[in-house]
């Protein structure tokens, strides 16, 4: 009887991507913490300016850095994709840094712009691997459920920006006396509607399809569930009801950040204790092996106040924003391949993504 109970507990941990306390703590129930940073701006303790850099500086540039510790640090990762990575940096360069020089006003507004949705797409693709990854954990999910979990991630996602393009005040950047608009196409009530009604239409449907696995008996449901639900919450009160863009963006980028530093803490700690046949890890990873953990967090913050520093110090030049842009758009470009799989087969290794027991 106590082997049949235990079989059992570990099956049911198995559908975890790490464990449920874990899975719940950075990849569902951290949407909890940029809520906070929502609660403060609309009581008055935070302005909208408070928000961007707390933002920043706790959530993004950390997360930021965790993608150099599992590519460019490491040396066999620079001898393998070196090249491509001197490529998209020049790219990434001339294409921020020439228009903040030579048109701040005219060119640069649409290149920022064009970062700004790459972005919002960057944010969709984790959450969209984190579905696939929780359907690997699950087993066996047919094709056609997949497919369309894979659709409702989009539509729970860029529906609401849709329905946001309605007002160009909804998309303006307000801080102090500067306002940016975010560039979009203003749509009609005619249009806006009938894209809110699919959003809600997509909710329904999830809903209605959970409570018919759970009917006929479908288990291992919970994990996907809490993370679509959790994607939902997020964008849905981001994109619909928070009135400020800034805000709005710090709330469903810092719940994308801290998915992401979990799941790249859970990587780098298994690499570091269980290093692969070859494998020569960087000085951060090294710092995890020997047990320096408060070093290699003390770097992580202090990476964020470095790229930070120059947009905050200097204030009314646009080139002093290119640390941060450019950081941002290679952090876009790299993590877009580094979770390809057939390219870096030792991340399932570290990730402990083994097929789940029958």
């Amino acid at each position: 009887m106590s082997a049949a109970l235990s079989a059992s507990t570990t099956r049911a941990t198995d559908i975890w991507i790490v464990s449920p306390a874990y899975d719940t703590a950075f990849f569902t129930a951290s949407l909890l913490v940029p809520l906070m940073l929502w609660l403060g701006f609309s009581l008055g303790v935070l302005t909208g300016l408070a928000v961007y850099v707390l933002f920043q500086l706790l959530f993004n540039l950390p997360h930021n850095f965790q993608t150099w510790t599992m590519s460019v640090l490491d040396a066999g990762d620079r001898k393998k994709h070196g090249p491509r990575y001197g490529i998209a940096a020049v790219v990434c360069l001339a294409v921020l840094g020439i228009p903040m020089a030579l048109s701040p006003d005219g060119v640069y507004p649409w290149v920022r712009d064009a970062l700004i949705y790459w972005g919002y797409y960057h944010l969709v693709r984790q959450h969209y691997g984190f579905l696939r990854l929780y359907e690997r954990k699950m087993g066996d999910v047919p094709p056609e459920e997949s497919r369309f979990y894979a659709r409702y991630v989009d539509a729970i996602c860029y529906l609401p920006l849709l329905v946001r393009f309605r007002d160009p005040d909804l998309m303006t950047i307000k801080v102090g006396s500067v306002d940016a608009w975010i560039h979009h196409p203003v749509l009609p009530e005619s249009a806006w509607m009938p894209i809110l009604a699919l959003w809600v239409a997509f909710m329904v449907a999830a809903i209605a399809h959970h409570l018919h696995l759970w009917r006929i008996g479908r288990r291992g449901l919970m994990p996907r569930a809490l993370l679509l639900t959790s994607v939902t919450l997020a964008f849905g009160l981001a994109v619909l009801v928070v009135q400020d863009i800034i805000v709005a963006i710090a709330v469903v980028t810092a719940y994308h950040n801290l998915q992401y530093l979990g799941l790249t803490w859970f990587h780098n700690r298994n690499r570091a204790s269980e290093p692969a046949e070859g494998d020569a890890p960087n000085r951060p990873i090294g710092w995890l092996r020997d047990g320096k953990v408060w070093l290699y967090l003390c770097f992580t913050m202090c990476y964020g106040v470095v790229v930070f520093a120059p947009r905050a110090l200097i204030q009314g030049q646009r080139l002093a924003e290119l640390p941060l842009a450019f950081v941002v758009a290679m952090h876009y470009y790299i993590d877009s391949r580094m979770w390809r799989f057939p390219l870096y087969p030792e991340r399932g290794r570290w990730l402990r993504l083994s097929a789940p027991r029958p």
